[in-house]
């Protein structure tokens, strides 16, 4: 149970709908929704300094996602929002250097390939959008069968993993265009819910909304376990879909996950 007094607060105006880090920069970006009279924004943090650094609002509506562009220098982002996505420069929070075509549906995730010139737009009108940034137009377009949720793209940039909010849950070979793998087994039928690969490439988790989070193996589709949540009652009790996260070491050297819900956080050693 973590309870002792945070290093650093910072209260957005509305709801939080994603946090990535940038490791290399130690910055985090957090996105928040709108509110009456505002729009959304994604703020920069310093997790070095424990200090605010500026925020990126948007013209109009929600902001669900966003990700760092590479290890560009000055750092770039890219902004999901309402119809449609943006890429801008940290801390020129009124310079916009490109918009993203999104077929004017809101983006729920924004995901960059390692070599930085390639961005995942995955939309609520069911497709995953492939955009070369050095193209005005879209390299392909990949359709689901809901709006997706969440993408990752794997370590060699041939394949990526997507979750789509009915539960269909498939990885693609953005070589060929082709669905290689299906996840069978997650259950969700509403909820934007965030899926972890370790860092070798071997486990997919995703917590679903009937509170379990399962574990498969990401090279051949098989489910290998569905774990409880671990305090039904208090989890049951506040609607929380539990959250996963992954690593090899923690506490420098411990690899193993974490699930959190319900202000407590439960790991489990590989």
């Amino acid at each position: 149970h973590i309870d002792r007094d945070p290093d650093f607060l910072y209260s957005p105006s509305s709801e939080i709908t994603d946090i990535t880090v940038a490791p290399v920069l130690n910055i985090a970006l957090m996105c928040s929704l709108g509110g009456p009279g505002t729009s959304g924004q994604a703020s920069a943090l310093d997790l070095t300094s424990n200090r605010f650094i500026c925020s990126h609002p948007v013209a109009r509506g929600n902001v669900w996602s966003a990700c760092w562009l590479g290890n560009t220098t000055p750092p770039r982002l890219v902004i999901g929002a309402s119809r449609e996505a943006y890429v801008q420069t940290l801390g020129e929070t009124n310079r916009t250097l490109q918009t993203l075509y999104t077929n004017k549906s809101d983006v729920m995730c924004v995901r960059a390939f390692a070599r930085g010139d390639t961005v995942l737009t995955g939309t609520r009108n069911s497709a995953l959008i492939c955009h070369d940034l050095r193209s005005s137009v879209p390299s392909f377009t990949l359709e689901h069968q809901s709006s997706v949720g969440d993408v990752t793209v794997l370590r060699n940039d041939m394949g990526v993993v997507v979750t789509a909010l009915n539960g269909q849950v498939v990885q693609w070979d953005v070589r060929t265009l082709r669905h290689v793998i299906a996840y069978e087994g997650h259950t969700n039928d509403y909820a934007r819910v965030k899926m972890k690969v370790d860092e070798k490439e071997h486990l997919l988790f995703i917590p679903g909304n009937d509170l379990f989070t399962r574990i498969w193996c990401l090279s051949t589709g098989v489910l290998l376990n569905a774990l409880p949540p671990p305090h039904p009652d208090a989890i049951i009790a506040n609607h929380n879909v539990p959250a996963v996260e992954v690593g090899l070491n923690w506490a420098g050297h411990y690899p193993g996950f974490a699930i959190a819900a319900s202000g407590l956080l439960h790991w489990y050693a590989f």
